[in-house]
């Protein structure tokens, strides 16, 4: 059964600005924003859905690398769709050929939509076709970063509470050395011991600043700690490595794919392998995993920036034993738009992948319609 066309509806949102008083360096969610609703059609009338694009910026390149990419796939089978992933990655970085980031995001929002189609064409849900079961998934409730002092982050953290979440991660951003320490303090004690933290500064500390935050990880329990330091300095994260007890989780960086694991796989350092379908689709987010496993080391995902992307992340968590977490980003109305079903938590703070055939989500047409500025359609 092959791709007979594929169509986009590009639609355009205004987002409500968070953090916008916090410098980070991969944006302030917030303003106009386009995405584009991907359906890709098979022979008999199904079709198969995913968003292109996150909650952040625009997204205009990124659509138009999945029309291109789009044109190379019409025609083939959808259950060969592997062979997108292959064409992929031996296509080397650096070249007159070369893939760029934006088209990773192509692939996997193509690979995503292919997913959903192949579990509506079977009727079976995505998790059952990767080989997994329907579980309950822990959450951690998570923001980009909004404050420049602890309070602001105390208050985060009760609202983090406050939805019966039981894992809380944060996001500091610049804030100095002496004011990080005292918020790991100030949160501790305000969650209580039993509640799960992690911390994420988004690879923008220096050697000696991750060492002095990590001390204060270790004094205070945390989970993980994330992407500290740029992924590609080996020796300082093997320093880091050494002289702490919190285990590392690595790397959510825009330019850390699938080739990169490499540098990871080999090296007891870090700990734990972050991953995401809105980077690499459920193909690719598979085999991430796998590598991870291999060595032992736990492949926490993170979040998709649509509800495409967080609904994938959901049935790969529930179709292998080496993720513990899904990632809930807030404000939810940044990722949850243009379909009728939404991700819930549950009273225990958990989520559960839908039973229903593929992702289990459906377009709102209405909203679509609403909202639409243009239309692409290839036969």
């Amino acid at each position: 059964m092959n791709i007979k066309k594929i169509e986009i509806d590009i639609v355009e949102r205004n987002l409500e600005f968070v953090g916008d008083n916090v410098f980070q360096s991969s944006g302030v969610t917030g303003g106009i924003v386009h995405q584009g609703i991907l359906r890709i059609f098979s022979e008999n009338g199904f079709e198969g859905n995913c968003i292109i694009g996150s909650h952040r910026g625009d997204n205009l390149s990124k659509i138009n690398s999945v029309k291109n990419l789009a044109n190379i796939i019409l025609g083939d089978s959808i259950f060969s769709s592997n062979n997108i992933w292959h064409m992929l990655i031996k296509r080397p970085k650096f070249s007159i050929n070369r893939f760029t980031i934006d088209d990773f995001s192509a692939f996997s929002s193509i690979d995503v939509a292919i997913w959903d189609l192949k579990g509506k064409i079977l009727n079976l849900p995505v998790y059952s076709l990767l080989g997994g079961e329907q579980k309950k998934i822990k959450a951690y409730g998570t923001y980009q970063p909004r404050h420049i002092d602890p309070d602001g982050y105390v208050q985060e953290s009760d609202e983090i509470k406050n939805l019966n979440l039981k894992a809380y991660k944060i996001h500091p951003g610049p804030m100095e050395t002496k004011k990080t320490i005292s918020m790991i303090e100030k949160v501790r004690k305000n969650l209580g011991k039993e509640f799960t933290l992690m911390i994420d500064p988004n690879n923008s500390y220096d050697l000696k600043k991750s060492l002095d935050v990590g001390e204060s990880l270790d004094e205070n329990n945390f989970f993980w700690f994330e992407d500290p330091i740029a992924w590609d300095d080996l020796t300082g994260i093997e320093k880091i490595f050494s002289k702490i007890k919190t285990p590392l989780a690595m790397s959510d960086q825009i330019d850390f794919n699938f080739k990169e694991l490499q540098k990871y796989i080999y090296h007891p350092f870090p700990q734990i392998i972050r991953g995401t379908s809105r980077k690499l689709g459920i193909t690719g987010l598979m085999k991430a995993c796998a590598i991870a496993e291999s060595k032992n080391k736990l492949c926490e995902i993170g979040t998709g920036g649509n509800i495409y992307f967080n609904m994938a992340n959901i049935h790969v968590t529930s179709s292998i034993n080496n993720c513990i977490f899904y990632e809930y980003w807030m404000p939810t109305s940044s990722a949850d738009f243009a379909t009728i079903e939404k991700i819930d938590l549950d009273s225990k703070g958990k989520v559960t992948a839908s039973e229903k055939p593929g992702l289990g989500i459906s377009l709102d047409e209405n909203w679509i319609k609403d909202n639409i500025v243009d239309r692409i359609k290839i036969f």
